[in-house]
């Protein structure tokens, strides 16, 4: 895999040099090699080149609710980040505050260690929100771009090279900013994206596939719901970009959401991301390190962490995306999270 790793290492070099040295600047500062913060931004993409089918694809749910007379009477997204292992003790809520000449701008989102946020759960000050579920694909490619910079650079702006932009105000910007335009800025793997505009009222998912993608928009003038796991849900990859017995786990999600009543408000979201019923193979699991659940007309994002379940608990977090302020609800310690703020140029 070696000649892989530095293929990718090249093109995200080429394509994103500002957050190349924010990967240097982890690596000085921590006095880890600096080989080992790329393996951390790149683990998806390394995981996707074993053999396959991978070992445990198994990773987040998605929920999108808009009630039956539509998103004008609110809409929600929820989001269990799954990861299982040790990392559920290394996690970290990290706000980007840019001062004057920085070539970024303000975001904030759910980091891992040795890994830039844009990647799990993130979100800027224009009202743009994402979430992420692993797709393992047949096919990857040995080199191309890393989801964890094309997204980074769309929500926070990468303001160097050749990929460098401001951050994406718009939904469409934001797509714009994280598909593949083809083999050029093919991306080394592929990623479901979960998308939101708070201020413009929609919402999408868009599968990517290396130098393909596909966009399903829910259509916010009536009631609709969408919910995604780790498989390729999107028709032009649906039942032949993976193989479906990679993924028992989100069969079992997937079915157990199509066979409740449609979600159509927050607290339906709550009642199915904390759902156990299906003891084999829950939505909530023992390896959920956080549920997410965003209110669109309010634009409140609340989370609740370390064992603690949304249609049973308070959230430990409520943030105000549009004011982009964040109030510790509850005592959140001991389950690994830490909140750290950061100003930089």
């Amino acid at each position: 895999g070696r000649d892989a790793f530095e293929a990718i290492k090249r093109d995200n070099t080429a394509a994103y040099p500002a957050l190349v040295k924010e990967l240097e600047g982890l690596s000085a500062g921590s006095g880890v090699p600096l080989d080992t913060i790329w393996v951390s931004t790149l683990i998806l993409e390394l995981e996707s080149l074993r053999s396959y089918p991978p070992g445990g694809a198994d990773h987040c749910s998605d929920l999108y609710a808009v009630p039956e007379a539509g998103v004008s009477q609110g809409f929600a997204h929820g989001h269990n980040e799954d990861w299982p292992g040790p990392i559920r003790n290394f996690w970290y809520l990290v706000t980007y505050i840019p001062l004057p000449g920085a070539n970024f701008e303000a975001c904030a989102g759910v980091a891992y260690p040795g890994a830039l946020i844009g990647w799990a759960a993130s979100w800027n000050a224009n009202g743009l929100y994402l979430t992420q579920n692993a797709l393992f694909p047949i096919h990857n490619l040995p080199r191309g771009i890393s989801s964890a910079f094309a997204q980074r650079a769309a929500l926070c702006g990468a303001g160097e090279g050749p990929s460098g932009r401001r951050a994406s105000a718009t939904l469409d910007e934001l797509l714009g900013a994280v598909t593949p335009s083809g083999a050029a800025d093919a991306w080394s793997t592929g990623a479901s994206l979960n998308l939101v505009s708070l201020g413009e009222r929609r919402l999408a998912n868009v599968e990517v596939l290396t130098d393909s993608y596909a966009v399903h928009e829910l259509d916010g003038r009536k009631g609709g719901n969408w919910s995604h796991f780790n498989l390729f849900k999107l028709p032009p990859f649906r039942g032949h970009a993976d193989e479906r017995s990679s993924s028992v786990s989100s069969q079992h999600r997937q079915a157990r959401v199509d066979a409740l009543p449609p979600v159509r408000s927050a607290t339906d979201v709550a009642a199915r991301l904390s759902d156990t019923a299906d003891e084999a193979f829950p939505i909530y699991r023992n390896m959920t390190l956080h549920t997410l659940i965003l209110d669109g007309l309010s634009g409140t994002l609340r989370m609740w962490c370390c064992g603690r379940r949304a249609a049973f608990d308070e959230p430990q977090f409520t943030w105000h995306l549009p004011s982009f302020g964040l109030h510790a609800t509850a005592d959140w310690r001991g389950g690994g999270a830490s909140l750290i703020s950061e100003s930089s140029h």
